[in-house]
C-alpha cells in the first residue's frame, strides 16, 4: 500500500521464453466448431508443441472431459503427457497441493482446469486457451461480480501469451472482433441436425394440483422420448424452474411473495414444505396469509420440476427409470447406471451428455430464458439450445425438441433449418443491439445503493447528461439505478465521491458493468 516495489516478480513473469524456445506473441485467435472432438483435436495440436499452456473451462466436468479426450486419443506426444496436470475442482487441500506443485516444479507444461485454474502459477506461459468463452457461467454469481474469462484475457496480455478463444459459438465481443478472414477457419454449422419445434398452444396441458398454470407435455415430446429410449439411449427433459412452483401470489392484492433479504421471488418447494428465494437462496415458511394485505387467497404460478416429475412418470409407455435431478445431484444418482432412462432437471442436466449416450433433449418451456428482461436473454436461450445439439457423446444421433410459444421466431432464427448456423442468429442480434445501443456497442451499468444515494446520483447523472432510469423494485432491500453509456471514465469520476473512506460506516454502492 505504501507503493514499494515487490522484492521479485512472480515466477511466471520473469521470462516468457521457456526451455523449448516458445514465446507467447500476445495475439488472439479463434477456435469455433459445433462438435467437441473437433475443437479438442485443435487444442491438442496446439499444446503438442511443448509451449506452457493453460486450458480453462467454465465447469470442471468439461475440463475433465477434455482431459479424458487427451488420454483416449493419445493426442499428446510421449513426454508431454507426463508434463500435464488436471487442476482439481475448486476447494481446500487438493487445489492447494496443485498450486504448490506448480509453483515449485519446472516440469509441468500444460494445466487443464475449470475457473479455479485461471491464476494457476504455471511458469512462462506462452498460450492461454479459454474454451466455451461465451458461457454465462464465467461471470461470478456473488459480489465482487467479475468475468473470469476477462481475467484470463488480462493474464495473457500481461504475460505476452497468445490468447485462444473457443467454443461452440462466440460471444458478442468475440463475434465483433473476428474479421472476415477469421471466419474462413471457423465452423458455424456442421452435419444436419434433427431439431423439432412444437407449438405449445397445440400441446396437451395437464393441470397441476395447487398451481394456476399448466405444464405443456406435447405428443411429439412423448413420441421422441419413447423413440430415444427404444434405441437404448437416455432422454433429458429440461425445465429451468426448481421446486413445485416458481412463484406464490396473492389473488386479492396481486403481489408476489418476496424475499425479506434481497427482494427476490420466493418459489414453493412442496417436498421440503418451505419457500426458497430464487436469487439469494434464503429459505422461509410457506405463508398462510398475504404479508401485504393479510388476504387468505394465495395461489401458486409457474409449475416447476417437482410438478413435472409426476407428469413424466405417467406419460412414459415403457418401463425405464424416470429420475429428477437437482444441480448438486447430477451424476450421483445410481439410476444413471442404467443403459437408458429419462432424466429431468434444469440446464445443468446437459452435463450428462459428457458421460452418457443422450439421444433426445426436450425443452419443456424453451422460451423461459428468452423471456428474461435482461438484454442478452435471447443470446443465452440460443446458446443453451446450441449446446443441446452438439455437446458430448454421439450428438449426431440426437434429437432436440423445443416446446415454444412462437416456433421459429426471434431468438430461434435458423434452428429449424436443415443445417443450423449461429452466424444467422448473430447477424440479426448484432444489428438490433447496434440499433438500440446495447452491449457490445455501449456499456450497461447497474448501481445499487441506499435510497438517498440513488436520488443524489440521479441528480448528478441528470446534470452530467447520462442516460439513466430507475426501475420499480417494490420490496427490494436496496434500490438500483441503471445507465447506458460509452462514457465509462466520466461515470467513474461522477460516482467516485460515493466511495470515499469517510463513508465506511454508511456503506458503499455496488456497481456492475456489462460490456457484451
Amino acid at each position: 500500500l505504501s507503493g514499494e516495489e515487490l522484492a521479485s516478480p512472480p515466477p511466471s513473469s520473469r521470462d516468457n521464453r521457456d526451455a523449448h524456445g516458445q514465446s507467447g506473441r500476445g495475439d488472439v485467435s479463434f477456435v469455433y466448431d459445433p462438435t467437441d472432438d473437433a475443437r479438442f483435436e485443435r487444442y491438442a495440436r496446439m499444446i503438442s508443441d511443448g509451449g506452457a499452456t493453460v486450458v480453462s473451462f467454465p465447469l470442471h466436468s468439461a475440463a475433465a472431459a477434455f482431459w479424458d479426450f487427451l488420454g483416449r486419443s493419445g493426442a499428446l506426444p510421449l513426454g508431454v503427457e507426463r508434463q500435464a496436470l488436471l487442476y482439481p475442482r475448486s476447494g481446500a487441500k487438493a487445489e492447494w497441493r496443485a498450486w504448490l506443485r506448480l509453483a515449485s516444479e519446472d516440469g509441468i507444461r500444460v494445466v487443464v482446469g475449470a475457473q479455479s485454474s485461471a491464476m494457476a502459477p504455471l511458469r512462462n506461459v506462452s498460450r492461454i486457451i479459454v474454451e466455451d468463452e461465451s458461457n454465462n457461467i464465467w461471470r461470478t454469481m456473488r459480489p465482487p461480480i467479475y468475468n473470469v474469462r476477462s481475467l484470463l484475457a488480462k493474464r495473457a496480455l500481461l504475460e505476452g501469451a497468445s490468447l485462444v478463444l473457443g467454443g461452440r459459438m462466440p460471444s458478442s465481443r468475440a463475434y465483433m472482433r473476428m474479421e472476415s478472414e477469421d471466419f474462413r477457419g471457423v465452423r458455424a454449422d456442421a452435419a444436419r441436425r434433427n431439431v423439432i419445434l412444437v407449438d405449445m398452444k397445440l400441446a396437451y396441458s395437464p393441470s397441476v394440483k395447487g398451481v394456476c398454470d399448466a405444464l405443456a407435455v406435447s405428443e411429439p415430446l412423448v413420441r421422441e422420448t419413447d423413440s430415444a429410449l427404444g434405441r437404448g439411449s437416455w432422454a433429458i427433459w429440461i425445465l429451468d424452474r426448481k421446486g413445485y412452483a416458481g412463484e406464490i401470489i396473492c389473488s386479492e392484492c396481486g403481489i408476489s411473495i418476496r424475499c425479506g433479504i434481497c427482494g427476490g421471488t420466493m418459489r414453493w418447494e412442496a417436498s421440503a414444505g418451505r419457500t426458497s428465494c430464487v436469487a439469494c437462496g434464503a429459505r422461509g415458511t410457506v405463508p398462510e396469509v398475504c404479508p401485504g394485505c393479510s388476504g387468505m387467497l394465495l395461489s401458486a404460478k409457474r409449475p416447476g420440476l417437482e410438478a413435472l416429475i409426476s407428469l413424466a412418470r405417467s406419460a412414459m409407455t415403457v418401463p425405464v427409470p424416470v429420475i429428477s435431478l437437482e444441480d448438486e445431484d447430477i451424476g450421483r444418482s445410481p439410476a444413471l447406471d442404467s443403459h437408458s432412462g429419462l432424466a429431468i432437471g434444469t440446464r445443468g442436466a446437459l452435463s450428462l451428455c459428457d458421460s452418457m449416450n443422450v439421444g433426445m433433449i426436450g425443452w419443456i418451456d424453451a422460451d423461459g430464458e428468452a423471456r428474461s428482461q435482461e438484454y442478452d436473454a435471447r443470446t443465452r436461450a440460443y446458446g443453451l439450445v446450441w449446446e443441446s445439439l452438439w455437446r458430448g457423446r454421439s450428438p449426431e444421433n440426437r434429437t432436440v425438441l423445443l416446446q415454444t410459444r412462437r416456433p421459429g421466431a426471434e431468438w430461434q432464427r435458423g434452428l429449424g433449418d436443415s443445417r443450423p448456423d449461429w452466424r444467422r442468429f448473430w447477424r440479426e442480434e448484432m444489428r438490433e443491439r447496434r440499433e438500440f445501443t446495447m452491449p457490445p456497442f455501449a456499456s450497461l451499468v447497474k448501481i445499487e445503493a441506499s435510497l438517498q444515494d440513488v436520488r443524489t446520483m440521479a441528480g448528478l447523472f441528470e446534470s452530467g447528461g447520462f442516460e439513466f432510469w430507475m426501475p420499480d423494485e417494490a420490496g427490494a432491500k436496496r434500490p438500483s439505478i441503471w445507465l447506458r453509456t460509452r462514457r465509462i471514465s466520466d461515470l467513474r469520476r461522477t460516482i467516485e465521491p460515493f466511495f470515499h473512506i469517510s463513508r465506511a460506516k454508511r456503506g458503499y454502492p455496488s456497481v456492475t458493468v456489462w460490456h457484451e
